[in-house]
């Protein structure tokens, strides 16, 4: 009798210790996935907003006249001579409409044209850009003539969710041009 008990005990404290085993690789598994979104949502955020830094310090760089020719919250055109050649170059940033071709129904075109050359998407997850215009006191404005400032808020998701939620990433790119 008692080696019929020895054995019950056995086979439960197996059991237990399998199903503990199957719920911390459940949480492993968990935690790869949502750190590798996470992970890609910040990469893209930074490489982003990396690009939209070096860009917007070059906003009326060897640019006489006007320098800036559209500036409203999703859609920024400028001028400056972007590749230090010595000719005006024109960038526009936009923030288009949704992507329907893409898993997260929340993923937009962004993109950047550079002079008159087809415009390069640069989505990576972008669900949201938001620019923002400051004049030289530091008060938000909407006259191009008057910025002095730029503000570019930019919203990533991850491009595939994890049990239906996408990890995000938020990066603010605030510059004042000197040649503004």
């Amino acid at each position: 009798m008692n080696a019929m008990l020895d054995i019950l005990c056995s086979i439960v404290i197996a059991g237990l210790l399998m199903l503990n085993l199957q719920r911390m690789n459940g949480d492993l598994v968990t935690r790869t996935y949502k750190g590798g979104n996470e992970y890609l949502a910040q990469s893209n955020a930074s490489a982003l907003s990396d690009m939209v830094n070096e860009d917007l310090l070059k906003v009326g760089y060897r640019v006489p006249g006007r320098k800036i020719t559209m500036c409203d919250s999703s859609n920024f055109t400028f001028y400056a001579d972007v590749d230090r050649n010595g000719a005006v170059d024109s960038v526009r940033y936009v923030l288009g409409g949704l992507l329907p071709r893409t898993t997260n129904p929340r993923d937009r075109l962004f993109s950047r044209r550079f002079n008159n050359q087809a415009a390069d998407s640069l989505s990576l997850g972008v669900t949201k850009c938001f620019f923002t215009y400051f004049d030289s006191t530091g008060a938000a404005t909407v006259a191009w003539a008057n910025v002095r400032g730029i503000q570019a808020d930019i919203t990533v998701e991850s491009l595939a969710p994890y049990d239906t939620s996408y990890a995000k990433s938020f990066v603010r790119v605030t510059v004042w041009p000197k040649n503004l």
